[in-house]
């Protein structure tokens, strides 16, 4: 059937800018509607349904994740880590393909059903939980890995999780960063954007050490996203000063 809207909105772009607006607008409001664990629930059983390598999308299949791999290990070694916080951890996909030995490893997730399918890869080393990064006190540890999080937050949740990150007593950070982008543009949680930490409205200092991905994904549109690590306790000292 002739879809008569397309040829409407290509010939009225002021109409269709209003729509595409409207329909964001109720978007956003169905998202605020909803909890955190709701949201990311929903994302994961999409997921699910396109039959993704991961679970947890396409940024975690084994090719956007083989730098990753890469670098893990030396980072565990120069920083002396020996207990990290994975969260979200997804489907562990590509993490059990990192080296953990002599690592207590925690990988924390919202969503019920991941935690429960994890179970499958627990060891005396390796443990899940169920964790909201928003709102629950978070183990202390010599690291928190968290990627592709916080790009999913409003700014107010983005600032909650950082303040939850904080409140840990944890050594350091480790978080997707895209350093390439200007600005930040306000989201609601569960859409996402390639998030700047150094730019507003969190003005993040730049990362102590920045491990580019190598991103692939759109034809190499998002090649600047990295993981950038930072010192807890300065991040705490940063955000009373704001």
């Amino acid at each position: 059937m002739f879809d008569w809207s397309k040829r409407v909105l290509k010939r009225t772009p002021l109409l269709g800018s209003r729509l595409s607006h409207l329909a964001r607008h109720y978007r956003i409001r169905a998202l605020k509607a909803r909890s955190a664990e709701e949201i990311f629930t929903d994302i994961f059983q999409e997921y699910c349904r396109r039959g993704y390598e991961s679970a947890s999308g396409t940024g975690s299949d084994l090719t956007q994740t083989s730098h990753i791999m890469a670098a893990l290990p030396a980072l565990f070694a120069e920083h002396h880590i020996h207990s990290m916080l994975d969260i979200p951890c997804g489907d562990f996909h590509w993490m059990r393909s990192v080296e953990l030995r002599g690592l207590s490893y925690i990988g924390a997730d919202i969503v019920r059903d991941l935690i429960a399918q994890n179970q499958q890869y627990a060891t005396d080393g390796i443990a899940f939980r169920q964790l909201n990064l928003l709102e629950d006190p978070l183990p202390k540890v010599d690291l928190v890995f968290c990627r592709d999080c916080l790009v999913h937050f409003s700014f107010e949740d983005i600032f909650r999780a950082l303040h939850n990150i904080a409140a840990s007593g944890s050594g350091l950070l480790l978080t997707t960063t895209f350093p390439g982008r200007s600005p930040n543009v306000p989201i609601a949680t569960g859409e996402w954007q390639p998030l700047n930490l150094e730019q507003g409205p969190f003005w993040l200092p730049p990362p102590t050490t920045l491990i580019t991905e190598g991103c692939t994904e759109v034809d190499g549109k998002y090649a600047d996203k990295s993981l950038g690590l930072w010192k807890v306790n300065e991040l705490q000292r940063h955000f009373t000063t704001l």
